[in-house]
């Protein structure tokens, strides 16, 4: 896939489904959810008694009410306020924990579907794609969840109530406050319109930027050597430059947006204002009556603002759930076949990349049982693709990879992974002690299993550092031989029947590659073992070489066989002695 190309990132779901996902949140939990709405709204109604009551303590004074009559009023006042703050303040901690509750699904549903892509299906999304809405884009969702949807849902109650309120006070001023309503409305619907547009494309260029950064960063070694760096620095700062023309385009339009929004307020305030003068000296209605409308109408400014200014944020975590969401349209086929026994094979086998051309053409290998079959051959012939095809990743596009007479891509990965395991060249240590790190393996291996797994690939500084030694950045910081013999240790103590070691020792330096090449080999014998080797020295000691060319098998033999014969493992037997 080219720098450029984002024809593989995963989905992003409809405004439909995006919906669906958030009712589906709510439903998980919807007793909490209930609960929660019926206390804003009991502390909003509190909280607009509070200007009528005061409204009738004006009319009150003015009708010749005395001391105790204002003070029973007051007294009615000062305990609404009382229930309205304990109200929220419930409402508030309800509204927490249900977002941390629903914070916590969305985070574990995240990553089991995630964990359930398949493979190829992964690495064609990228690490820049997959990380942003396993991270990013779930944290802006519980951010919504836990602290700002419960503001917009207490404004929005406190909106209702008081614009009902008002229109209890006096209909005719509910009706003028009203008339300013269409064209906030108006404009709110185009900004959420264009805001959406603006959010989605922003989630999207930071996605780019942050996979242009990552990919740039793990093979920096690679872009080192072919002289590419300013290549990569310009395809990093354009990425950069695309997302903060993002960033300044949803500026412009909060900007904007917000602008109308104060103007809003100060005429819907003066209308109110108007209408309720005139009406008065009209003998219309009284000035108790003018005081609580006039009062409800600034009281409603704070939480339609409050709504209003959290759009964005709403609207942010709309687009982050939609790119969560669009990991559920990622169809994962049905891998439910149950192989006979562990005969592995490729027959007749063509594959290529997306939509590229072929990288095999009719290639056919039998990894005979227990056989240490090694496939060798110039760089871009196909070897690591075969490595591929075997373990289930990728499925061909013409012929067979099968295990026990069913297609691997066809079995359910935990019973694939326990017959067959691939080590590569790229391996992850989490921070955790080296013990929990090694019974990923096999979570009931005793510690007596672990140690004599670590010695068997000559990882003697692990031995001596001891089980409980913590590993990570923050503790001990492991060098790419190092946590490559973490991932051997894991394979002899997974005991798979079939290894495939694709370059498995190449981060080790050639000092130490040859002697854990030979524990290795202690450790797997009596498997069967196929390594895709580019350093020949693994191929000397094997059952059986395959030589791979142009994505076909072109010699396969023992070591002496294929040298005598003189064909293309003579010649890269020779240029690798230096001959």
């Amino acid at each position: 896939m080219s720098a450029t190309d984002t024809r593989a990132r995963l989905p992003i779901a409809n405004p439909a489904q995006v919906r669906r996902a958030f009712l589906d949140l709510l439903a998980a939990d919807k007793g909490p959810a209930a609960q929660v709405l019926v206390m804003y709204t009991l502390a909003a109604g509190f909280s607009v008694a509070i200007p009528v009551l005061l409204g009738r303590v004006v009319d009150g004074i003015g009708a010749g009410w005395g001391a105790a009559d204002v003070n029973l009023v007051c007294g009615v006042i000062l305990g609404c306020v009382a229930l309205q703050f304990v109200l929220s303040r419930l409402g508030r901690l309800a509204g927490y924990r249900f977002g941390e509750r629903a914070a916590a699904r969305l985070r574990e549903d995240v990553v089991a579907r995630v964990l359930g892509l398949p493979l190829d299906r992964v690495e064609q999304a990228g690490r820049g794609d997959l990380g942003t809405r396993t991270a990013a884009d779930v944290n802006i969702v519980a951010d919504l969840l836990r602290d700002n949807g419960p503001t917009i849902v207490t404004s929005l109650i406190e909106v209702l109530v008081l614009y009902i309120a008002l229109f209890v006070v006096d209909p005719l001023l509910g009706l003028v406050a009203l008339l300013t309503l269409p064209p906030l409305l108006l404009a709110a619907r185009r900004y959420l319109r264009q805001a959406n547009r603006v959010f989605t494309q922003q989630r999207a260029a930071m996605s780019e930027a942050a996979e242009t950064l990552a990919a740039s960063g793990s093979g920096a070694r690679t872009v080192a050597a072919l002289a590419m760096q300013e290549e990569r620095r310009g395809l990093g700062y354009a990425r950069a430059e695309t997302l903060f023309g993002r960033f300044k385009r949803l500026i412009r339009l909060q900007v904007e947006f917000f602008f109308f929004l104060l103007w809003f307020n100060r005429i819907q305030l003066l209308l109110t204002v108007v209408a309720a003068a005139f009406w008065y000296f009209q003998g219309a209605l009284s000035i108790g009556t003018a005081v609580a409308a006039i009062t409800v109408v600034v009281r409603i400014a704070n939480p339609t603002n409050g709504v209003m200014i959290h759009l964005s944020d709403f609207q942010q975590g709309a687009a982050a759930l939609a790119r969560i969401a669009g990991v559920r349209l990622v169809e994962s086929p049905s891998r439910e076949a149950v192989p006979d026994g562990n005969d592995l094979r490729l027959d007749a086998v063509t594959f290529g990349y997306g939509d590229g051309p072929d990288v095999l053409h009719g290639l056919s290998l039998h990894p005979r049982e227990s056989e240490r079959l090694v496939v060798v051959g110039p760089s871009g012939a196909g070897k690591s693709t075969i490595a591929r095809l075997l373990a289930g990743i990728d499925r061909p596009r013409t012929g067979t990879a099968t295990l026990g007479g069913v297609p691997v891509c066809d079995i359910a990965v935990e019973n694939l992974r326990r017959r067959v395991v691939l080590v590569t060249q790229e391996h992850y240590v989490f921070t955790a002690t080296l013990r929990e790190n090694l019974i990923l393996a096999a979570p009931d291996a005793d510690d007596a299993r672990l140690v004599d797994a670590l010695r068997r690939v000559d990882a003697g500084w692990a031995v001596a550092a001891g089980l409980d030694a913590m590993l990570g950045p923050e503790h001990r910081q492991l060098t790419t031989a190092e946590a490559q013999q973490i991932a051997l240790a894991r394979v002899v103590i997974a005991d798979p029947p079939i290894v495939i070691l694709d370059e498995a020792t190449a981060g080790i330096d050639p000092a130490s590659a040859g002697n854990v090449e030979v524990a290795l080999a202690a450790a797997l014998a009596g498997r069967t073992v196929i390594a895709i080797a580019h350093q020949l020295q693994a191929a000397a000691s094997a059952d059986r070489i395959a030589v791979v060319e142009d994505g076909r098998i072109v010699e396969q033999g023992p070591h002496d066989a294929l040298l005598a014969a003189g064909g293309v493992y003579a010649g890269l037997w020779h240029a690798w002695q230096g001959d």
